[in-house]
């Protein structure tokens, strides 16, 4: 009798990112951010971004999607959004203030900022503008490139510039210029950090993403990120133990992301721990019931119902007795 076998997994894409001042970087919390379809529908409810200024909408099928960010103070940006073969976690959404007759500004500006030559702000600016709302990768690249010229050692236009060469697609360029910006900026810049790792696991190079994700981790504690995408590379290197209790630490840095059960599921997959699995998928459909990736999750689990079944009965196929 051939044992049954431990159900499949699931594998949509992830949409999730963060929000922040286009002028200072800082990460914005409660902005509400909504995943509307090609045809403006609503395709996933609206979201607030947490206190680190993130969010996330869940694993979904491929497709074209736009994503609606809203903020008092803020201006409102729409962005449109391809999803294809490769999670969209790294997304950054940048919000401008709206103008006001008087606005005297009480932020520090750094020497470092100081530094920056207005030509090379201006192109950077201009480079965010094009990605984020144009959806003009090209001509991002054009602009962040202008801005590394007039500014070597602008490692925000090097991460930037990394992103727009993953939306398009041209990876050994992308992870050129991320590695650049981790280099300029001592490892002390977490955006290209935590975009390499994810592009590395995407690759199945799990090996180069480890180290990266544990900087993520050591970097930026608070962010959920880190833990998760360190959590993917030791489930590539199956190092089981070590990715359970990683993807356990993203859990409770971020307990409503249902991403991390899909995640914690594909493990408790490998470890062949079935009830560990079940709750883990009752987590996630709790958390996504209408989530693109439901109605696989469901199918999963009446799979993984009908194994622990089977595995509870007696063995009904012994030889019979002579």
């Amino acid at each position: 009798m051939v044992s049954p076998q431990m159900p499949g997994g699931v594998r949509d894409y992830l949409i999730s990112g963060s929000v922040r001042r286009d002028d200072t970087d800082e990460r914005l919390p409660g902005v509400r951010i909504q995943l509307l379809t090609a045809a403006g529908n609503v395709a996933h409810p609206f979201v607030l971004t947490n206190s680190s200024g993130e969010f996330s909408f869940g694993q979904f099928a491929s497709g074209e999607y736009e994503i609606v960010a809203e903020h008092d103070g803020y201006q409102p940006v729409r962005i449109p959004l391809e999803v294809s073969r490769f999670d969209q976690s790294n997304l950054i959404i940048r919000l401008h203030k709206q103008p006001t007759s008087a606005d005297p500004s009480g932020d520090a500006v750094t020497a470092r900022e100081l530094a920056i030559p207005q030509k090379a702000r201006s192109a950077f600016e201009k480079g965010l503008s094009k990605a984020d709302s144009q959806k003009d990768y090209r001509g991002a690249v054009q602009e962040f490139e202008r801005a590394i010229k007039a500014y070597p050692e602008y490692y925000e236009a090097y991460s930037e510039l990394g992103v727009a060469y993953v939306r398009l697609k041209d990876f050994a360029a992308a992870e050129k210029a991320l590695r650049a910006s981790i280099e300029m900026s001592a490892q002390k810049y977490p955006p290209p950090l935590t975009l390499l790792s994810m592009l590395l696991n995407d690759q199945n190079r799990s090996k180069e993403a480890e180290p990266l994700a544990r900087q993520v981790v050591a970097t930026d504690p608070n962010a959920w990120r880190g833990p998760y995408e360190l959590s993917r590379a030791l489930l590539g290197l199956r190092r089981l133990p070590e990715a359970e209790a990683s993807a356990y630490a993203a859990r409770d840095l971020k307990p409503d992301n249902p991403d991390i059960y899909l995640l914690l599921s594909e493990i408790h997959r490998h470890t062949q721990n079935p009830s560990a699995l079940l709750q883990d998928i009752d987590t996630y459909l709790k958390l996504a019931p209408e989530g693109a990736a439901a109605p696989q999750v469901r199918n999963l689990r009446e799979q993984l119902l009908k194994f622990m079944e089977a595995q509870s009965k007696p063995n009904s196929a012994e030889s019979p007795k002579p």
